[in-house]
């Protein structure tokens, strides 16, 4: 008999456009057209193009490729704790003076 139930990951997945002010707020710039690399399959692709999970007590960014981990980023009152180790680079613009 063919499952109907959902695919609860899938359920709960948005792309990172749906975290844009967060990213804003953490690294200070717009991040979503910023250039990423994955260091899992070598992806490479927008930030806005990774898969967002935001149903837990911070944010989980996946590769869009392999579904890897490559940010994750939880919000606390007095800090941003950012891990990005799944990323082999990210490039962010300078900021014009």
């Amino acid at each position: 008999m063919e499952d109907l139930q959902p695919d609860l990951s899938r359920t709960l997945r948005l792309d990172a456009n749906a975290v844009a002010g967060l990213l804003r707020e953490a690294f200070g710039t717009e991040m979503t057209a910023t250039p990423i690399e994955c260091a899992h399959c070598g992806n490479r692709a927008e930030v806005g193009t990774l898969l967002a999970y935001c149903h837990g007590p911070g944010v989980v960014l996946r590769c869009s490729g392999c579904e890897q981990i490559v940010v994750r980023i939880v919000q606390t009152p007095e800090f941003y704790d950012l891990d990005a180790r799944g990323a082999v680079a990210l490039r962010l613009n300078r900021l014009e003076h």
